[in-house]
């Protein structure tokens, strides 16, 4: 499959796949302050990521999570950038918050498919526009710096990808191969407005196998921007008053 070089960020250049099977996801990475926030965000890059939290507790959160995209109209000559894709997952974690810093661990699941035209070993040299279902665990530490105007947060995930099954129009073919790692580090801020509820986020990462004998295409370079929402957070307990 031919490669493209993506937008330009951070004065770097790197190569990413045009058309691959699996796209990680944006990082869902919240820097919880406290009980009882939420937030919400919606981000724009290798498609659309949407992003759900709950700090449940002063140290327990889930996550949830969507990516979508879809660029399956192209016509006949533009194999190539034939693509879509979409995943949804959930995860609990852990969080601590001390002053300006703060970390965090979560871990979850989720399943998700992708389309692209490419040659694919399970029809020898054919090229074929075919889907992939998968499931992905992940593991998903993060170090951050959570100041009331700006946040930033270093999220080196580690993701295990299991392809169980491709399919075409005319065939389909289960799978009984080894799932893959990923490790999948990524740098995201936070421009805080409105009194923080209102924030407007980036985000850069990449993709890189463990090891070396990947069967299927995937996206090796991230980028999104976006806009997001939190009620709660990042308000000081006064004295005497319960930790939530």
């Amino acid at each position: 499959m031919k490669k493209c070089i993506p937008v330009f960020l951070l004065a770097l250049v790197l190569l990413a796949s045009c058309a691959p099977v699996y796209v990680p996801n944006m990082r869902n990475s919240p820097m919880f302050t406290k009980g009882g926030e939420f937030q919400g965000s919606m981000q724009f890059g290798n498609g659309l990521d949407a992003q759900a939290a709950l700090s449940i507790t002063k140290h327990i959160g889930v996550i949830g999570n969507y990516s979508f995209a879809d660029r399956t109209s192209y016509d006949a000559d533009q194999e190539d950038e034939y693509h879509r894709h979409k995943l949804l997952e959930g995860g609990l974690g852990y969080f601590e918050n001390d002053g300006n810093w703060c970390y965090e661990i979560f871990a979850g699941y989720g399943k998700g498919e992708g389309s692209s035209y490419a040659d694919y070993e399970f029809w020898g040299t054919t090229s074929a526009r075919a889907t992939g279902k998968f499931e992905r665990y992940f593991i998903q530490p993060a170090f951050g710096f959570n100041k009331k105007i700006m946040h930033f947060s270093f999220i080196p995930r580690v993701s295990v990808v299991n392809f169980t099954e491709f399919t075409t129009d005319a065939t389909s073919i289960h799978l009984d191969k080894n799932a893959k790692v990923f490790l999948e580090p990524a740098f995201m801020g936070r421009i805080n407005m409105m009194d923080n509820h209102l924030f407007f986020v980036f985000q850069a990462g990449i993709a890189v196998p463990a090891s070396s004998n990947i069967y299927f295409e995937y996206r090796n370079v991230q980028l999104s921007t976006g806009i997001g929402f939190r009620f709660g957070g990042l308000k000081k307990e006064t004295a005497g008053e319960p930790a939530k």
